[in-house]
């Protein structure tokens, strides 16, 4: 039987490494608890999980490998996107806009991929755009009602 995947998108420049890693282990074991495997874009970025702050700059890091140039970011990143069922997408308690995201959505909306997006009911700035507010078919505002709407679209 085939196992659906879902791409974890959400920011990863600017926040603490452990803020990009740990919303993406839990929700990945939850997920699987489902037989539902997971694409996560901090996979082979070891470096990053005890960084105090992730650059904004992947310059800082194109040294590290071909996962952490642009190049590699854009091509790995894409081919998840394109690769996955189903999109889960944790925005909560982001102060600006997640560039690499919003480019996330974007694919996913020209895919057609369902996509959850968990994200504050107010506040937040992703809400402040009629194209991504048009992006997001599926919101809600935890990570575990996230979980269940994901699972619920794909039958799990």
């Amino acid at each position: 039987m085939h196992r659906p995947l879902v791409y974890l998108a959400g920011a990863i420049a600017g926040i603490p490494g452990t803020d990009a890693v740990e919303w993406r282990r839990d929700v990945a074991a939850d997920l699987g608890m489902r037989n539902i495997e997971t694409l996560d874009p901090m996979r082979h970025k070891r470096t990053l999980y005890s960084t105090q702050r992730i650059s904004t700059d992947y310059r800082d890091y194109a040294n590290r490998g071909p996962f952490y140039t642009s190049r590699g970011i854009m091509a790995r990143d894409f081919n998840d996107v394109k690769r996955a069922d189903a999109l889960l997408v944790n925005l909560l308690g982001l102060t600006k806009p997640s560039l690499g995201t919003c480019m996330e959505l974007a694919w996913a909306y020209a895919l057609q991929k369902p996509v959850v997006v968990v994200m504050e009911a107010a506040g937040n700035p992703h809400d402040l755009h009629p194209m991504l507010h048009e992006a997001m078919p599926f919101r809600v505002e935890t990570l575990e009602e996230g979980v269940d709407v994901v699972a619920t679209v794909l039958n799990r």
